[in-house]
């Protein structure tokens, strides 16, 4: 008996095993220590090889990569005030409109949380550094939460990706010293990434067919957190780390419940009003407390 398959899934195995029976070539299965082996006589061999590769490439051309689903709504609009609100709080910022000194009453300062003040994890995002800091959060924040909006419409997309950076602060928070301060939207921005990856990874959206197509989106992920996530001395790393996680766990919830997602225009709207009504409310507070 010769080998002419090996693989540590069963099922794979079997699969094969019933296209060489639909061909009547003889064959055995074994399972040894470390997986599972398909034999065939000798002078069966070659055949047998033929009949699997026409198979898998059958098989491959029948199945996309990504299975086709419609854009949801909300998308472009969704990119649209992520990108203002981000800006309009930086000439805000920097210009102290108002007479008020934004950044002192808005940064996520871990005393003044842990005092009651919770919403700077909010008010928070809102502040950058510089002008490099903002733009950069605008960038990567438009890519990762467009596509987030594209798969779950935009209003779904903007709660997530709000919530999972306020969610990110705090839970920065609980884990850094009472003197650690920080601004800036990259909270977010990896809470965003952490819901796409999440979605496509558990919501089936890419072909399951062999473990490195089905893991990609989650191994994606996680280079683009090392790599986006680290740099200099001023770099929140354990910020970045915690908003992968606070965007990753609803966004694996939700695709774990892909078959009963239905998205629709008002449903949209509500949630992108509800996103708003948060950030409002963050700033409203802040403004009372100073």
């Amino acid at each position: 008996m010769v080998i002419i398959y090996r693989s540590i899934r069963g099922q794979e195995v079997g699969d094969r095993a019933l296209v060489l029976l639909a061909m009547n070539i003889n064959h055995e299965i074994e399972r040894g220590l470390f997986g599972w082996r398909l034999s065939v006589p000798e002078h069966q061999a070659a055949r047998a090889s033929e009949q699997l590769q026409l198979w898998e490439a059958e098989n491959r051309r029948a199945r996309p990569l990504a299975r086709h689903v419609p854009a949801q709504p909300g998308a472009t609009i969704l990119v649209c005030a992520w990108s203002a609100i981000l800006l309009l709080c930086y000439l805000a910022q920097g210009r102290y409109a108002f007479g008020i000194n934004w950044l002192t009453i808005g940064r996520a300062d871990v005393a003044l949380m842990y005092a009651g003040e919770w919403w700077r994890a909010a008010t928070a995002l809102m502040l950058h550094a510089d002008i490099g800091h903002v733009l950069v959060n605008v960038g990567f924040g438009a890519v990762f939460g467009g596509l987030l909006a594209r798969e779950l419409g935009g209003g779904l997309a903007g709660c997530l990706i709000l919530f999972g950076g306020i969610a990110g602060n705090l839970m920065n928070a609980v884990v850094q010293r009472a003197s650690h301060t920080s601004i800036g939207a990259s909270t977010a921005v990896f809470a965003a990434l952490g819901s796409l990856s999440a979605w496509l990874w558990l919501g089936r959206r890419l072909d399951q067919t062999g473990w490195a197509r089905r893991s990609a989106p989650l191994v994606g992920a996680i280079i683009l957190l090392a790599w986006l996530g680290t740099g200099d001395e001023r770099t929140d790393i354990v910020a970045h780390l915690t908003g992968f996680i606070a965007g990753f766990l609803p966004g694996g919830i939700i695709g774990l419940r892909a078959g009963s997602i239905r998205t629709n225009v008002g449903r949209e709207i509500a949630l992108g009003g509800v996103a708003l009504c948060v950030i409002v409310a963050a700033w409203a507070l802040a403004l009372v407390a100073k």
